[in-house]
């Protein structure tokens, strides 16, 4: 019996393996694309404080943070930024930020030195969200011991809404504190001290410390307004404070 065998040309043999060679060969311009970094200028007020001694009374629940750079609330921020969702608000309202990425400062409104502005800037990779609509903020002696009597402002009323105020990457959320909104010009009454947490989740060890300025009046129901993306909104947020926030 006769058998017939298939040659195959040596060029086309040739030529089929230096396709495959070519196909193989991998090019710079495929490379993945790095997370956006959603950074931008922060805002005017980003000095940051020492922790002090920490306010009165426990912070209120915020809710988990689901986040994969952080352990806790007092935690530094990680590095993964979750690519280009890490920009947006859905991202932070499932990323709550920690206190560690966290810078906040408390200045004098340069037009009127009863009004505080509170600053909270994100040092973070990734936009995060602070559970709380505003500050827990109290007033007090800087050499008191018991902050019990401390006084605190009032809020805005009618909160509701998205589940975290959004904070992003390089970005700074402010809030106003007025210390004598009716303008009665009077006494401290021994008060030259604010006292900031930025989210009423973390630890009072959190609490930031801010001493006020010489001679300021200090009445019974300061105003605090919600965190807002300008000073002048966070202004007229704090005109609309109505209710005890604690």
């Amino acid at each position: 019996m006769t058998v017939r065998r298939r040659t195959i040309s040596l060029a086309l043999v040739t030529t089929g393996a230096a396709l495959a060679l070519t196909a193989c060969g991998g090019g710079s311009d495929n490379a993945a694309a790095s997370p956006s970094s959603g950074s931008a200028s922060p805002g005017t007020a980003t000095a940051t404080a020492t922790p002090g001694s920490g306010g009165s009374g426990g912070a209120k629940a915020g809710g988990g943070s689901g986040s994969a750079s952080a352990t806790n609330a007092s935690g530094t921020a990680g590095t993964n930024t979750g690519g280009k969702d890490a920009t947006g608000d859905s991202y932070a309202y499932k990323h709550l930020c920690t206190a560690g990425q966290l810078s906040i400062s408390a200045k004098e409104l340069d037009s009127n030195p009863d009004q505080y502005v509170i600053a909270v800037t994100n040092h973070g990779k990734a936009a995060c969200g602070l559970s709380s609509y505003y500050p827990r903020v109290d007033l007090g002696s800087k050499n008191g011991a018991d902050r019990s009597h401390n006084i605190h402002p009032l809020v805005p009323s009618g909160l509701g809404g998205a589940p975290a105020v959004p904070v992003y990457a390089g970005r700074t959320v402010y809030a106003v504190l007025d210390v004598d909104p009716n303008g009665a010009k009077g006494s401290n009454g021994g008060i030259d001290e604010i006292n900031v947490l930025a989210d009423q989740r973390f630890p009072n060890a959190e609490t930031h410390n801010f001493p006020m300025n010489e001679g300021a009046t200090v009445v019974q129901h300061p105003k605090l307004g919600l965190y807002r993306d300008s000073v002048g909104d966070a202004v007229s947020s704090m005109r609309t404070a109505d209710i005890n926030g604690n």
